[in-house]
């Protein structure tokens, strides 16, 4: 898909949905020449889901290697951190935060979490309607009922149940880049801890990701939408 053809679908997208906030892409560059020219570093240490929100809500195009995502484990989820910690890898760090009852649990949990195999070199960030890259995943993070429709527009042209894999840690990272970037499948998940503390995901919005490659069938479906529901 081209690159002006993604920007006009997404613009299409936040006109049909009503939405106030662009969807956001999210490239995982394999390395230095995967970066767009003319994007920078991002300049301070944040988290992945932070970074997300800076392209949401900003407006703002840039990407991050490994010293700048202050989240490890999503980063290790991304594939961008390599051989973490034996806590992170086995999961006792969730244990520590409180989220599993005892390491087996945990560990169960961690092994589960979709992760990106391949080495990365950095991610990528940008509104999806003024991007300069093919994106890995596309983001939308708002109310459920925006959701439910894009949710019905992916669906529209396949005639299955939307299928949805989260645990309620590394959301933004595992859940909605990492998990649809290896499964190249849509992706539902209501945020994590760190995402609603340190990105400010709202309590009353959720996260949908979804591959580009759905972008058009969606529009097509949104359309549709539109003139029989009005």
């Amino acid at each position: 898909m081209e690159i002006n053809e993604i920007r006009e679908l997404a613009k299409k997208v936040m006109e049909l949905l009503d939405l106030d906030t662009p969807l956001v892409g999210v490239k995982l560059a394999k390395n230095k020449d995967e970066i767009p020219s003319g994007y920078n570093e991002i300049e301070e240490e944040k988290r992945h889901c932070e970074m997300i929100q800076i392209a949401r809500l900003e407006r703002k195009k840039f990407y991050a290697t490994v010293e700048k995502h202050l989240c490890k484990g999503g980063a290790y989820a991304l594939g961008i951190f390599r051989n973490p910690p034996e806590p992170l890898a086995t999961g006792k760090l969730y244990v520590k935060l409180g989220n599993y009852k005892d390491e087996e649990v945990a560990k169960k949990v961690v092994e589960a979490i979709p992760k990106v195999e391949e080495e990365i070199y950095a991610t990528v960030y940008a509104p999806l309607d003024d991007i300069d890259f093919v994106p890995d995943s596309v983001l939308f993070i708002g109310v459920p009922k925006k959701a439910l429709r894009l949710v019905q527009a992916i669906l529209y042209h396949q005639g299955v149940r939307f299928q949805a894999d989260f645990a309620g840690i590394q959301s933004l990272c595992a859940d909605a880049v990492a998990g649809v970037y290896t499964r190249k499948a849509p992706n539902m998940t209501l945020g994590c801890n760190g995402s609603r503390k340190y990105a400010k995901i709202k309590d009353e919005e959720l996260i949908l990701a979804f591959p580009v490659s759905k972008l058009k069938d969606i529009v097509e479906a949104l359309e549709h939408f539109k003139k029989v529901w009005g």
